[in-house]
């Protein structure tokens, strides 16, 4: 083949422990799209496609590289200046050198130049092509394809491919990294289903996604279509909004339905003014619903759990706080939509230019009923 397509890659990065196998493939690819000046302009979404990962993954990738020096990056758009709004749109070239790695740690000892043990050593007899003689470093003759003809690699018997260690940090990064690809998946996949999509709130739409499970997003996306096909049945002619959807669940509706006669679900009575109405009230009030009394009974569909008993000792509601992380929100949402029943008005509220809600606690309680990080006088009031 003429012209052959060559991307030539720093010794030092293949033993660079803080890179990943993705970066070196990252690293081989920005090679094999440069210009005559070495810089590689090509699309990340075409680069991503070529490796078979998402953008995200690829993004990692080129950020590994460049902290570790292996590759530089310029601004596209280079007629802004440098200290302007972050660019999105970058041009990376591979260092091929680097001033802080010691080449001498490649070079091989003394020893080892003489050792005909080694397979660079030792005398490959040709077939006056410059290709190895069958049986010297290549697979066995047959009828398939030897990848090594005309190569001059070598196969080496006994060689263990177990991978280095990583460090826990970077475990712990490739973990999260995962979580947040899957959950991308998830909104995007959600957002080509659910009709409203377009005129949605994209971030209640992503509180309510971020407080799922993988089980629950897959009930989610299931139950899209027999969701919406319901609503069709009874003549509804609105679609409520796909944040709602999430954060109530309203997919296991469909299952309540089916697996009870006529539809119905049991509902216990409890006193007002006992321990159980003082739960129910202060969890109702965090999720801005009301509860429903009938003839002085306060009547709730769901199970007195120790976790929704918890909320009878909370202090008053003028020392709640004011949640405005994702993450908490989250994990509130995902619990009141469990454990609150009815017609609830939008849990999150714009103050200045935050998002938020007002809460005893951080967090939830636990399912023994206790709650973490949390002083007596946020959540259990003074003792």
């Amino acid at each position: 083949m003429s012209n052959p397509r060559l991307s030539i890659i720093p010794a030092g990065a293949v033993t660079d422990r803080s890179l990943e196998p993705r970066d070196l493939q990252t690293l081989c690819l920005l090679g094999r799209h440069i210009d005559r000046a070495g810089w590689c302009t090509r699309s990340q979404v075409r680069m991503a496609a070529e490796l078979g990962c998402g953008r995200a993954t690829l993004q990692r990738s080129l950020d590994r590289l460049y902290e570790a020096g292996w590759v530089e990056k310029r601004r596209r758009d280079h007629w802004r200046p440098e200290d302007s709004t972050p660019s999105s749109s970058y041009a990376y070239r591979v260092k091929l050198d680097r001033d802080d790695f010691d080449l001498k740690s490649l070079e091989r000892d003394a020893d080892d130049d003489a050792d005909d043990g080694h397979a660079e050593n030792a005398e490959v007899p040709e077939n006056g092509e410059g290709v190895p003689a069958r049986g010297q470093g290549c697979p066995p003759e047959g009828t398939g394809a030897h990848a090594c003809a005309g190569t001059g690699a070598h196969t080496y018997a006994g060689t263990s491919n177990a991978p280095l260690e990583r460090p826990l940090k970077t475990i712990e990064r490739d973990a999260s990294a995962r979580v947040r690809d899957r959950k991308e998946k998830f909104k995007a996949e959600f957002r080509k289903r659910w009709p409203t999509a377009v005129v949605d709130d994209r971030q209640r739409t992503d509180y309510a996604a971020d407080a799922l499970s993988p089980d629950e997003e897959k009930a989610a996306l299931d139950g899209v279509g027999p969701f919406l096909d319901e609503l069709k049945r009874q003549g509804r002619k609105s679609v409520p909004a796909g944040w709602r959807y999430l954060e109530e669940k309203r997919w296991t509706l469909l299952r309540q339905g089916e697996g009870s006669a006529g539809g119905s679900v049991a509902r216990a009575a409890f006193e007002q003014g006992g321990t159980e109405h003082r739960a129910l009230e202060a969890l109702y009030a965090v999720a801005k619903a009301r509860l429903f009394v009938n003839h002085g009974k306060v009547i709730y569909g769901g199970g007195l759990t120790p976790q929704v008993l918890a909320f009878a000792e909370v202090a008053d509601k003028t020392s709640w706080q004011w949640i405005v992380d994702r993450h908490q929100v989250a994990a509130w949402q995902s619990f009141l939509a469990s454990n609150v029943f009815g017609v609830r008005s939008p849990l999150l509220e714009r103050r200045g230019d935050e998002m938020g809600f007002f809460a005893p606690a951080p967090w939830p309680p636990r399912k023994d009923g206790t709650w973490s990080d949390v002083e007596a006088s946020q959540a259990g009031g003074d003792e």
